[in-house]
């Protein structure tokens, strides 16, 4: 009663007209926990050799799942089609500042149409595809620290696309499809007749996900692909042009058989990567010459990215369970340098409900992420090593 009371409140400051057929609902989770962390970094090279290292026992702020709280609603149409949105807000509980760069719905934010015989659409601020079939068959999601699939996918199988058109199917004895778009195709020209300046900008940027789900019985399986294109162009600097393609495929299954789970995931990044490299980024390199190569262009046209994953997961009583996998990838660009980097994460977890929507949770993970440089001018090497361990308690509302 006290849940209902409050949401109304709450939905009368956004709205000043309620319908009877509509509902709207306040939901959440705040979660926090504290843990400790250590990196290293050591390199050597031609010129020389070093580390950096890093440590700290802290408050950590969302591990498991990321802090939050939203609205969302629907109303009945009739003939079995109902109006929804759905608004999602990220925080941080350590100081209770916004998320996702401050914005006030960062995570989500849409409204759509759904029904039961012909699927749901929806037009905003969303996931892509891979985060409906391919991201919930990791034992440990998108969730969970340094454990995340985020360290060995990047944010490949779990990103935000803004000014999405996205439309899922029903489920037919298990199957589902998913695809959604996202673009734009803006120019502005300029005339001077008097200076004679003329010139032209164009944004012809655009991206398309894709997604095959099946999910009956013991079987989980997830298929998903993205395709994003960034084109920007000004005729007043044609070497400053921008056409980037980025293409991102993943692959996820799982099958329960009752006293343990399997956990199997593959994907490929193609000419860029979505949402970081993964663990790889935390390599802490010098600035100095020797590893000059290895910069901002890594991500960029010739960028080859493999990630695996292998995970398992067992319940060791009614309310606890075991979570632990292994993850890698492997990293190359031969038109930015020669060389290549390779990660590999290990992690074990423990998650223990104390009711439907209170739990505690633990957590280990150990990572590696080794560089290697053999340019013509310079041999190098860099090494990654990272540890966290957390302690957390979630509370969902």
């Amino acid at each position: 009663m006290k849940k209902t009371l409050l949401t109304a409140a709450l939905v009368a400051g956004f709205a000043s007209v309620a319908h009877a057929e509509s509902s709207v609902t306040l939901y959440g989770l705040v979660d926090g926990g504290v843990g400790y962390n250590t990196q290293k970094t050591t390199w050597s090279g031609d010129f020389g050799s070093g580390s950096f290292k890093t440590r700290g026992f802290e408050f950590k702020n969302g591990v498991k799942n990321g802090n939050r709280w939203g609205l969302k609603g629907s109303e009945d149409l009739g003939n079995g089609t109902s109006a929804i949105f759905q608004l999602e807000s990220g925080f941080d509980l350590g100081n209770g500042n916004s998320a996702q760069d401050g914005r006030l719905f960062g995570r989500k934010a849409f409204v759509g149409l759904t029904g039961e015989s012909w699927g749901t659409l929806t037009l905003g601020r969303q996931y892509n595809v891979a985060d409906d079939f391919v991201a919930p068959i990791d034992p440990f999601g998108t969730g969970w620290g340094q454990a995340a699939v985020g360290s060995a996918f990047g944010g490949s199988v779990s990103a935000r696309y803004d000014n999405v058109v996205k439309y899922i199917t029903p489920s037919f004895s298990g199957f589902q499809l998913g695809l959604g778009w996202t673009g734009t195709n803006n120019k502005d020209t300029y005339r001077n007749d008097v200076f004679g300046t003329d010139y032209e900008t164009e944004d012809k940027s655009n991206g398309f996900t894709f997604g095959l789900g099946y999910n009956n019985g013991p079987i989980q399986v997830g298929a998903s692909f993205d395709y994003l294109r960034n084109k920007e162009t000004d005729s007043r600097t044609p070497l400053a042009n921008v056409d980037t393609k980025v293409k991102v495929w993943n692959l996820g299954f799982a099958y329960d058989f009752d006293i343990v789970k399997l956990h199997l995931m593959y994907g490929q990044q193609n000419d860029g990567a979505i949402g970081g490299i993964g663990l790889a980024g935390a390599i802490a390199l010098p600035a100095d010459p020797q590893f000059a190569s290895f910069g901002g262009d890594l991500v960029g046209d010739g960028y080859r990215q493999k990630s695996w994953l292998l995970g398992l997961t067992a319940p060791v009583s009614e309310a606890g369970k075991v979570l632990f996998s292994y993850t890698g990838n492997n990293i190359k660009n031969k038109e930015e340098f020669d060389g290549k980097i390779t990660s590999h994460i290990f992690n074990l977890g423990y998650l223990h409900s104390l009711s439907k929507r209170t739990s505690v949770y633990a957590v280990a993970s150990y990572g590696q992420s080794k560089l290697k440089v053999n340019e013509t001018a310079f041999n190098g090497q860099a090494k990654l090593k990272s540890t966290e361990v957390v302690l957390g308690l979630q509370h969902r509302f």
